[in-house]
């Protein structure tokens, strides 16, 4: 799967390293953004429920 990943998204300049690391930072960024989504509608869904009551 990541081989698929990879030969799809390959650099047109394949002399840069940077473009591996660039994809991992992509992955960390893209699971933080959905963690802090997760946490921040539970968040929000218990504020209001507390708030209902």
């Amino acid at each position: 799967m990541d081989e698929a990943l990879e030969e799809t998204f390959r650099p047109p300049h394949q002399g840069m390293p940077r473009r591996r690391r660039t994809q991992i930072g992509w992955r960390q960024v893209t699971a933080q953004i959905c963690y802090v989504l997760a946490v921040t509608a539970f968040v929000v869904s218990l504020l209001c429920y507390g708030g209902d009551r």
